[in-house]
């Protein structure tokens, strides 16, 4: 299997199991603040390294040259969920914040091409470009706020995708580190609002949260393994079949019944369309940036 496919199978992976996150979360988040379920999202995690390698090899989990960037990145992840708590406090509506959002595959590229010099093959801009209109056509532009409350939306998008440009740059540090601080930073930050925050939670809630963070784990762990298999130019695209993996799970759910059903298969076929075009045109997709470049003897 080429590094290109590896990365884009590992994609896969981060979005099925984020769309499928975001069902279990939906629930949960109508009974607690946003920030406790993140807070034990990343407790669990962290619960989870160390009950793996904390007993045996502590230091490996936080040994690292650049503990700045790390803290930085690890940032992002509190930057993106705080982003759409205040986005929605604000006033944003929920179907406005994601269609802003879903311009993220969109950032990383451009982030990619100004920060690690990706060569981004113009077929990948077409195609992202086609699977964001299958995104907007899903999500809708109806209802879009001013100016003003447009941070929100966009800062959410920017988090995201600085996290996975960051990410990439951190391909030569281990997988447990990356990890590591990802949870850390947003479990330190947010630890001294607990007790202000704090529900204490039913049974079934608490095992849902628990559930939730070990398939964050989980999750974040595919994400950097795609990162750091081939420029993040070439997955990129494929982050927008978490909106082919959700659109289901609402339907499912009785949540789908204000969506335009042409509008919702037009976007679709957008979507997974631009993502097999990618996939059949694999092997001519040359894609190389400066972490390569750098990597290679």
């Amino acid at each position: 299997m080429t590094a290109n496919r590896r990365a884009i199978l590992l994609m896969l992976v981060f979005v099925f199991l984020w769309a499928g996150i975001e069902a279990m979360a939906a629930n949960v988040l109508r009974h607690y603040s946003p920030y406790q379920v993140v807070w034990t999202r990343y407790a669990v995690h962290l619960a989870l390294m160390a009950a793996l390698w904390g007993w045996r090899e502590p230091a490996s989990l936080w040994q690292t040259r650049r503990p700045v960037f790390h803290v930085a990145r690890s940032l992002l992840m509190l930057g993106m969920p705080a982003s759409w708590v205040i986005g929605l406090q604000m006033g944003v509506s929920g179907h406005s914040v994601m269609t802003i959002f879903w311009f993220s595959p969109l950032l990383i590229l451009g982030l990619a091409w100004v920060f690690l010099q990706d060569r981004v093959p113009l077929l990948v801009w077409v195609a992202t470009g086609v699977a964001c209109v299958g995104g907007l056509l899903i999500n809708g532009l109806h209802g879009l706020p001013g100016p003003a409350l447009l941070v929100f939306p966009l800062g959410m998008a920017l988090c995201f995708s600085a996290y996975v440009v960051m990410t990439r740059s951190l391909r030569t540090e281990t997988t447990r580190t990356n990890l590591f601080y990802t949870a850390a930073g947003v479990f330190v930050v947010l630890t001294p609002a607990m007790p202000g925050l704090w529900i204490m939670p039913s049974l079934p809630d608490l095992l849902v949260m628990v559930l939730i963070g070990l398939l964050g784990y989980v999750t974040l762990l595919a994400l950097d393994r795609s990162a750091a298999a081939a420029p993040v130019s070439i997955s990129a695209p494929f982050a927008y079949l978490q909106i082919a993996f959700t659109v289901p799970l609402f339907w499912a759910a009785g949540l789908g019944h204000d969506m335009s059903l042409p509008r919702m298969a037009l976007g679709l076929l957008l979507i997974v369309g631009a993502a097999l075009c990618l996939w059949l045109r694999e092997p001519r997709l040359n894609a190389r940036d400066a972490v390569m470049a750098r990597s290679t003897p």
